[in-house]
């Protein structure tokens, strides 16, 4: 059986506060990247969400 990163705990997605604190950049910035384009983000409902991936490779050098 295949398994998901939500069955060892990991997360999948991040909030837009989330992503903020984990990254240490203000939310305004955060706001800025996905609105030029350099921070992909889904729209589920009313929340803005960031795939952990997103997360990561935006913090990688």
């Amino acid at each position: 059986m295949d398994e998901t990163p939500q069955q060892h705990g990991a997360r999948i997605a991040f909030s837009v506060a989330e992503t903020a604190e984990a990254t240490g950049l203000g939310r305004t910035t955060i706001y800025s990247l996905i609105r030029d384009g350099k921070l992909r983000s889904v729209k589920a409902g009313n929340r803005r969400l960031i795939r952990a991936c997103d997360v990561y490779g935006l913090v990688q050098v």
